[in-house]
C-alpha cells in the first residue's frame, strides 16, 4: 500500500472578496486584510497538497476558483450560487476543487416529502445546497463526493417567540431556538443521507462526504448516518428479506451502504494518532469537520481499494496563532485524510 490520495475540508469563514461585503454591509475586508485571508489558504494548500478540497463559507467562487488554480486544481464544482443584494452576500455556498477529472456536477436532490413524516413542514428547505461531484480517482474509479454545510447551532428563535416575558422568556427563547437548529440540522443530515443511499442503490459508485457538519459525529442529529447492521430493527430485516440472509451475506449487503468516520478508520488503520479539535465555541473545542467514507477506505474490509493511512486536522491557527499572518485565518481547522490505495499485486 502506498499513500496516493489525500482528502481535505475546510469552512473558509466568509471568503468574500471586497468590494463585496458579507451579512452585513460595513463587514468588508480591506485589500491588506483579504491579502492576508488569501495568503493564509494559499499557504495552508502548498503545505497541504489535498488532492480533493471540499468547502465552505464561499461568497466569491469566482475568485476562489482563480486562486486555486494557481495551485494546480484544475477541475471544480459550486451548489448554486451566492444570494447577494447591491454588496452584500447573504447566503454562502460550497465548492470543490479537485485535481482529478469531474464527470458531473449538481446540488443534491432531497426528497422534502420525507420532511413531513419528521414532523417538519413539507415546505422544510436546507441551509444550503449541498454539492455531489462525480470524481475519477485513480485506483478507485467512479466516486460520488458530497460537500455539505449544514445548519448552525445559532439559534433559530428568540425570546419574542415563545409567549413569554422577563428572564424566563431569555432561557427559553435560548432553549428553543437551539433545539430549533437541532431539528434542522437533523432533518438536513436525514435527508442527505437518504440521497446518498438512493444513489449508491443506482450506481454502486465509491462515496466520500466532507464538510462543516456543525455538530460532533456522535451527536443525536448526526448519528443516524454512521448508522451500524447491528443497530437495525429486526422487523426491517425481515421486511427487506435480509432476514432470510446468513449472517456473512446479511453484512455484506449492508456494508455495501454503511458509511464511516474516517477518524475511526484511521484509528483502526493506523493506530495511536492524537485526537484534535477543528472548532471552538467560546472555550469549548470540538470536532464538527467531518469526512465520511464508503466500505472501500476501510482497510477491515476484503475487498476494500484503500485505507486511512493518516487523518490530520491542521488546527495550529487555533491554538497557537501567528500574527499576522492568522489574523484572517479560518475559525475551522482544515480536516485531511490520505488514503493509502490497493495496486495489483499487493496485500
Amino acid at each position: 500500500m502506498t499513500t496516493d490520495v489525500s482528502i481535505a475540508t475546510l469552512n473558509l469563514f466568509n471568503y468574500a472578496e471586497p468590494p463585496l461585503a458579507y451579512h452585513e454591509f460595513d463587514s468588508i475586508y480591506t485589500q491588506a486584510q483579504w491579502q492576508l485571508k488569501t495568503q493564509w489558504l494559499s499557504d495552508w494548500v502548498d503545505q497541504a497538497q489535498p488532492a480533493l478540497l471540499g468547502v465552505q463559507e464561499v461568497f466569491s467562487p469566482e475568485a476562489l476558483q482563480i486562486q486555486l488554480m494557481t495551485h494546480g486544481y484544475e477541475h471544480f464544482a459550486c451548489a448554486g450560487s451566492p444570494s447577494v443584494s447591491g454588496y452584500v452576500a447573504n447566503q454562502s455556498v460550497v465548492m470543490l476543487a479537485s485535481r482529478f477529472e469531474i464527470t458531473e456536477a449538481a446540488s443534491v436532490p432531497l426528497d422534502f416529502t420525507l420532511a413531513a413524516r419528521f414532523g417538519v413542514n413539507e415546505e422544510f428547505t436546507p441551509s444550503r445546497e449541498m454539492l455531489r461531484a462525480t470524481i475519477q480517482i485513480p485506483e478507485i474509479g467512479t466516486t460520488d463526493m458530497y460537500v455539505v454545510h449544514l445548519k448552525s447551532p445559532r439559534a433559530m428563535l428568540g425570546h419574542q417567540d415563545v409567549n413569554l416575558e422577563g428572564y424566563s422568556a431569555a432561557l427559553a427563547g435560548s432553549a428553543l431556538g437551539r433545539w430549533a437548529s437541532v431539528v434542522k440540522r437533523g432533518t438536513e443530515a436525514m435527508l442527505l443521507y437518504q440521497a446518498i443511499l438512493e444513489r449508491r442503490a443506482q450506481t454502486g459508485n465509491a462515496v466520500v462526504v466532507v464538510g462543516d457538519f456543525n455538530a460532533t459525529i456522535d451527536s443525536s442529529e448526526l448519528r443516524g448516518l454512521l448508522t451500524a447492521p447491528d443497530q437495525l430493527y429486526r422487523g426491517d430485516l425481515h421486511a427487506t428479506g435480509l432476514l432470510a440472509l446468513n449472517e456473512q451475506e446479511r453484512l455484506c449487503h449492508l456494508r455495501h451502504f454503511q458509511l464511516q468516520d474516517a477518524q475511526t478508520l484511521a484509528v483502526a488503520c493506523a493506530p495511536d494518532k492524537p485526537k484534535r479539535v477543528s472548532h471552538f465555541h467560546g472555550a469549548r473545542g470540538s470536532i464538527v469537520d467531518h469526512i465520511l467514507l464508503s466500505q472501500e477506505f476501510d482497510c477491515q474490509q476484503q475487498h476494500s481499494l484503500g485505507q486511512v493511512s493518516q487523518y490530520h486536522i491542521f488546527n495550529q491557527h487555533l491554538i497557537k496563532p501567528k500574527h499576522p499572518h492568522d489574523d484572517y485565518a479560518s475559525d475551522h481547522a482544515p480536516v485531511m485524510v490520505s488514503l493509502a490505495l490497493r495496486h495489483e499485486g499487493t496485500e
